[in-house]
């Protein structure tokens, strides 16, 4: 009898197996025909001649040069920057929110997430509504006889932006760790004399160090790649990514080599910074299995000075998180070209009614149905590739397992200008041409998406506990039968805000597309980019148009956490 059920396990353990290692092989094929492949063409051409012999000569000349180590190294330390104050900024936030309990808390937790589901350019024309020559700022300051500064172009607006756009994942990181720690630990230590300070640096800080370690690299590594922030506030500071554009479109044989020699460089320093993220989220996971497992809790109800701390700093994220959108929401009604002027609809009138011509082969009306149909598209096929992946991240243990996990997160870290480039080096001529199509666009933003969607499905599949599957298993239900009706519904919010998340990086994907994407299928973002850079005396469809992408993307974000609710309902019914 024990004989049989062994065998009966090392066959289901086998079986097991080969399942992993077949959607490993299909991860991979995918990983390796749309990201690896394309960007490794492009790295050669970083480490090879025009006769295709090996040489350093490119890598020496981007070093030597000051123009290309002037680029480098400001895309590193304005990464750095943006990223420490980030987390000076979210810090306290994430502190706050899980020590006290207030009226309105959800709806602050809630709007701290808006800047990271609304696209990069709406932020970047935000931005110039209140810093720019003609934004309001300007117009305060003129009206008192105070010179403004203009900040677009300057490096200090860079900065802003960034901690504007990625406090929300921050904040969330240290959020979800500050409402896990274990409060015995803080009540052991105030027991023994521990002031609150000690206490915060001795018993606090060191278990937040890993999800402090996990944020700042993330960070790092999204303002390491910035690109639509810079290529519209920056002026003439470039980061490596706008440089790498340049080089491409120049089209010059020895740009084409520096180009790959920037992308190998920057590469190199996002696959370490994605590691330490791996690694220290590892950690954090590990922990917070133990730590979540105690009871208590660390949160109270609010004391006269905690409402001071908590109505200052929530004031502060509702000033940052709705100005800019707000100001963009003003300007697509002001008649002038500042946001000082009568109110008009004509821009909206504008949009609507414009026909193809002025510089752009669509209608604006054209680019919105484009990016509507790429981004459900995007969202169809993001879904399966992040379940599958999350699925060997929670499957797939022992040696080699955090270089995998890595690899196939790979794309999250991928210079997004050198993956679109690469496609069209890649597929532009038979037996594979895809150049120009519709689906070249979908296939580079599916290839940036997925890793979002997989951490999304990972976290609620590693919170599953196996035993309810089990459990099914043995009062007779099948596999088919046990995934949908025990699984499906628990892993359910994972997997919805895997598809918002797919939904919203290609409504806001600008990098890639701007490198793939044909006349015939401009999408929203690279409409909004061209109506920017030809604004002129016309602010107002800037604006107007900066709304519609908003809007687009915010309720696109609305409707699946409407979703999300009502069947995480109807599943709970169902099961009783």
């Amino acid at each position: 009898m024990r004989g049989r059920f062994d065998m009966t396990y090392r066959a289901k353990g086998r079986k097991k197996s080969v399942l992993v290692l077949t959607v490993y092989s299909i991860l991979f094929a995918f990983l390796v025909l749309f990201c690896l492949y394309p960007l490794f063409l492009i790295a050669m051409k970083g480490i090879t001649d025009g006769s295709g012999r090996i040489t350093s000569r490119y890598l020496v000349d981007i070093l030597r040069d000051g123009i290309y180590r002037e680029v480098i190294w400001f895309t590193f330390w304005q990464a750095a920057l943006s990223s420490i104050l980030t987390l000076l900024f979210a810090f306290p936030g994430a502190y706050l929110l899980s020590r006290y309990d207030f009226p309105g808390k959800r709806f602050v937790i809630a709007a701290s997430t808006i800047p990271f589901v609304i696209p990069s350019l709406v932020l970047a024309v935000g931005l110039i509504a209140i810093f720019g020559s003609s934004g309001v700022l300007s117009s305060i300051l003129s009206s008192l006889s105070i010179p403004a500064p203009d900040l677009i172009g300057s490096r200090s607006i860079i900065i802003l932006a960034h901690v504007f756009f990625n406090f929300p994942i921050a904040l969330r990181i240290l959020l979800a760790r500050f409402s896990g720690l274990d409060p015995t630990l803080v009540h052991a230590a105030r027991s023994l004399g521990a002031g609150r300070v000690r206490t915060f640096f001795t018993v606090v800080l060191p278990q937040m160090r890993y999800s402090v370690l996990s944020a700042l690299s993330l960070v790092f590594t999204f303002c390491f790649l910035t690109f639509g922030i810079v290529l519209l506030l920056g002026g003439l500071n470039h980061t490596i990514e706008v440089e790498i554009r340049s080089l491409f479109v120049g089209l010059s044989e020895e740009g084409l080599h520096h180009a790959g020699a920037l992308v190998l460089v920057e590469s190199v320093i996002v696959l370490v910074t994605t590691y330490v993220y791996i690694w220290s989220s590892s950690r954090v996971s590990g922990r917070a299995e133990i730590v979540l497992s105690r009871p208590g809790t660390m949160r109270r109800k609010i004391s006269p000075a905690g409402r001071f701390l908590v109505g200052t700093y929530v004031m502060l994220v509702l000033l940052i998180v709705f100005l800019p959108l707000l100001m963009v929401f003003l300007g697509s009604f002001m008649a002038g070209r500042t946001l000082i002027h009568a109110f008009t609809l004509d821009w909206y009138w504008k949009i609507m009614t414009m026909e193809s011509g002025s510089g752009f082969s669509v209608t604006p009306l054209d680019s919105i149905r484009n990016s509507l149909l790429f981004g459900l598209l995007t969202m169809l096929l993001c879904l399966p590739l992040s379940y599958m992946t999350a699925w060997v991240m929670v499957k797939r243990g022992g040696r080699g397992k955090r270089f995998m996990d890595m690899l196939l997160l790979f794309p999250l870290g991928a210079s997004s200008v050198a993956l679109g480039y690469g496609l069209v080096s890649a597929y532009s001529s038979p037996p594979v041409s895809i150049t120009g199509t519709w689906y070249i666009i979908v296939l580079v933003h599916s290839v940036i998406a997925y890793p979002i969607g997989a951490r999304a499905i990972y976290s609620s599949m590693k919170s599953f506990p196996p035993q309810l599957e089990r459990a099914a298993r043995s009062l007779g239900a099948s596999p088919v039968e046990s995934f949908f009706r025990v699984k499906l519904p628990l892993i359910l919010p994972g997997i919805l805000v895997a598809a918002v998340f797919a939904f919203a990086v290609s409504i806001g994907e600008l990098g890639a597309t701007l490198m793939v994407s044909s006349e015939e299928y401009i999408t929203m973002p690279v409409y909004l980019y061209r109506t920017v850079e030809g604004a002129g005396r016309e602010l107002g469809p800037m604006y107007a148009f900066s709304v519609i992408l908003m809007s687009t993307a915010f309720l696109s974000f609305l409707s699946i956490e409407i979703i999300q609710k009502v069947f995480l309902k109807w599943g709970v019914r169902g099961d009783t």
